[in-house]
Order: C-alpha cells, then sequence, then structure tokens
C-alpha cells in the first residue's frame, strides 16, 4: 500500500493540453503574476527606498572624504614669492596647493609660529628666506609636488629679475616662450582621481552584485515554496515546465530591472547634483548598458539558481544546491575590486572581463571607468548570449526532471538526464 502510495506520490501529473494556452500566453501569465506578487510588497518599497538612502549617504561619505588643498605656510620674508607660487601651482593640474601667509604675533618669533603650525598639521611645509634661494622647513618629509612647484617658482621669479635688469619685458618673453611651447594630445580622456574610480568600481560591480544575490536567491526561495506546497503540480496541469521556468525568470528580472533603473537614476542624480563622481558624458547608454549587463547577468545566473533549488524540497537544504552558483556570482566581484582598483589596464582583467560567467561584472565596470575598447564589449556581449543560451537549455532540464521529485535531494546526474 505504501509503495503504491509513493510511487503516485513520484508519478508526474497528466501532461497540460499543448493547446490549452499558448507559449506565449503561459509565460506571460506566469510573468505577470511574478510583477504583480512581487512589486506590490512592502519589502520591494522599503527596500528600493532603503537603497536610495544608502547612496545618498555613500555620497555625502565621499563628499566629506575628499581632503581640500594642501595648505604651505609663506613667511613674512619669503612673502613676495606668493603670486608665482600660486601661477606655477595653478598651471600644474594634478596638485592642489593653497599658500597662505604666516607671521608671528610679535618681532622674531615667525620661526616659533611656524614651528607650531608644522607640529600642529595647520600647513605641510613653510617657505622662508630670500626669494632667490628660499628654504622649506617640513616636520618629516617633503612632498616632491611641492618641492617641484617650488623649484620652479623659483626659477621662475629669478628668470623675471634677469629679464628685467637686462631690459627685456618678461611679459613679452613669457608669451613668446609659451607659443613655441610643446603641444600635448592624449590618446584616451583624463580619467577619475583614485578616490573616484574606487566609487565606480565599487557602485557598479557591488550593484550588480547585490542584484544578481537578492533576486537570484529569491527566485529560489519561491521555486522551492511552489514546490513544497505542491502549487507547481496545480501549474504545471496546464502549462510545460520551461514556460514555468521562463515566466519566473522573466517576471522577476523585470522586478530588478525596475528597482536597477530607480536606482541608477537617484545615483545619476545624486552624482550630478553634487559633483562628487565625474560620471561619463553618455549616462543614459551608460544607464541602458548596465540594464542589458544585468539581464544578461541575472538570466544566466538565476537559471542557474532555479534549477540547483528545484532540486530540493526544503528551504534547509537550499543552501547547499545554490552553493557553487554563488561562488560564480561572488568571484567576479572580489576579482573586480581587488584587480580593478589596483589597475584598471592589467591585461588579465581585460582578458577576464571577457569570459563569462565573470564578463556581466567585470565589464560594465571597465565600461563605466572608460577603458573597454568596443571589440571587447562586442566580444563579451557575444560570449554572453551564447553562454546564456547553453546553460539555460541545461537548467531547464534540470528544472523538468526534478521540480516534480519531492523528498530527498534529486541527484545531480539524475537531473541532467536526457529523457
Amino acid at each position: 500500500m505504501s509503495t503504491t502510495a509513493q510511487a503516485d506520490k513520484d508519478a508526474p501529473p497528466p501532461a497540460p493540453d499543448p493547446g490549452a494556452l499558448s507559449a506565449r500566453r503561459a509565460v506571460g501569465l506566469v510573468a505577470g503574476r511574478e510583477i504583480n506578487s512581487r512589486m506590490r510588497t512592502k519589502s520591494f518599497v522599503l527596500s528600493t527606498l532603503g537603497l536610495v538612502v544608502a547612496l545618498g549617504v555613500y555620497t555625502l561619505i565621499i563628499l566629506f572624504s575628499k581632503e581640500g588643498p594642501t595648505k604651505v605656510g609663506i613667511d613674512r620674508d619669503a612673502a613676495a614669492l606668493r603670486p608665482m607660487l600660486t601661477a606655477v601651482a595653478d598651471r600644474a593640474t594634478d596638485v592642489d596647493f593653497e599658500f597662505v601667509t604666516i607671521d608671528g604675533e610679535g618681532e622674531g618669533d615667525s620661526g616659533d609660529r611656524a614651528e607650531k603650525l608644522l607640529r600642529d598639521g595647520d600647513v605641510a611645509a613653510v617657505i622662508s628666506g630670500d626669494t632667490a634661494g628660499p628654504t622649506m622647513t617640513v616636520e618629516r618629509e617633503t612632498d616632491p609636488d611641492l618641492l617641484a612647484v617650488v623649484n620652479a617658482a623659483v626659477a621662475e621669479e629669478r628668470t623675471t629679475r634677469e629679464l628685467e635688469r637686462e631690459g627685456v619685458d618678461p611679459v613679452d618673453f613669457a608669451q613668446r616662450v609659451a607659443s613655441s611651447a610643446t603641444r600635448t594630445k592624449a590618446l584616451e580622456p583624463s580619467g577619475n582621481s583614485a578616490a573616484e574610480q574606487f566609487a565606480l568600481i565599487l557602485s557598479s560591480t557591488g550593484l550588480l552584485y547585490f542584484f544578481f544575490i537578492v533576486y537570484g536567491i529569491m527566485l529560489a526561495q519561491g521555486v522551492v515554496e511552489e514546490k513544497t506546497s505542491r502549487v507547481v503540480e496545480l501549474l504545471l496541469s496546464s502549462i510545460r515546465p520551461w514556460q514555468l521556468l521562463a515566466g519566473k525568470l522573466i517576471g522577476v528580472a523585470v522586478v530588478g530591472v525596475t528597482q536597477l533603473v530607480l536606482l541608477g537614476g537617484a545615483a545619476v542624480v545624486l552624482a550630478e547634483g553634487t559633483g562628487a563622481i565625474s560620471l561619463p558624458t553618455a549616462v543614459a547608454g551608460t544607464l541602458v548598458t548596465m540594464g542589458v549587463w544585468f539581464l544578461l547577468g541575472f538570466f544566466l545566473f538565476a537559471a542557474m539558481l532555479a534549477a540547483a533549488a528545484a532540486r530540493v524540497s526544503r528551504q534547509e537544504d537550499l543552501q547547499a544546491v545554490v552553493q557553487p552558483v554563488m561562488v560564480l556570482i561572488t568571484t567576479p566581484f572580489v576579482l573586480g575590486i581587488a584587480l580593478l582598483s589596483k589597475n584598471a589596464h592589467d591585461p588579465v582583467i581585460e582578458w577576464l572581463s571577457l569570459v563569462p560567467p565573470l564578463s556581466p561584472i567585470l565589464m560594465p565596470a571597465r565600461m563605466l571607468l572608460g577603458i573597454a575598447p568596443a571589440w571587447q564589449v562586442a566580444v563579451s556581449l557575444v560570449l554572453a548570449v551564447a553562454a546564456l543560451a547553453g546553460l539555460t537549455r541545461i537548467a531547464g532540464r534540470m528544472y523538468a526532471n526534478s521540480v516534480l521529485r519531492s523528498g530527498s535531494r534529486v541527484p545531480l546526474a539524475e537531473s541532467l538526464r536526457l529523457r
């Protein structure tokens, strides 16, 4: 009796009538069910608002973490050198110095005042002495950029004095020299600062990683829940397994893209409004690209997660079967933070960003930094689409072979078996 009951329990329900629902209609109904059931929940609204607030806090952190110009003190004996120092520092695009005049409260105590400012960290250096040969005092180590600015200013000041002594107009001489200066041409536009690069890397890889994990696990838990409650048996009496899987993937993907677009729009508004991060020129194109990569990555990872989840009948067993897929999602995120932050032009990261399943996280980060050539983007997209086609076919087979089997975990070999 028990054997017969178990056989009836494991036996698949009657095959659905192919003419009952068209494939498009079946997939659309399942997708609509997923969208309505997930986007109307309080968790979706609260999580979206929470992530927007987190973006705002992160923007404030970047703003407040940006250091102002490095202050350099100039005593009264070298005060005549200050205009030249400021002019030289302004011409240098990669340094930010502010030259301030310091003096003691009484006669002869400017040296004590300078030492106190240095030890308190109020200034990075103090320039004193004659303008022809000043002395730069620091607390410990000399900033090479500051030393270069001071040397250039002293040289220009000395040149101006010598020209005036010889009766040559320094302004006219400088214009003639500038007209014959070497012009430079950059093959690539100037990049972001190190802090801005790290922010872009972390925001792009972290956002995609977060969405792949959250919505992938959400889909996997839904598969197990439907299997445990036997709802899947009712659904599969009207539609086919691949239609159910496709509808769930599309529905959850739409929810994820909606939230991603909302967060991306909020991030653009915050970045443009505060100037915390320099975004690419074509911001709209960047958001579209991020959306495309999200869809590719989500379908790639979520299909594997859903197929793995179909092998178990309890939420407690879910972690064990999805762990290998989680490693595939986590690996490109860790590599992106470690390698891109160290050297975004490293050939290793360039080649890794072409290969799925690493490309859905690594390539968007390189595109956001403006260092991904068009041919590499095209190759990574082609490979990602090819991998998606192959893996979804395998995932569909695993899902169809496992979703109607209850009890213990379905062995991997059996879930992959051709029928």
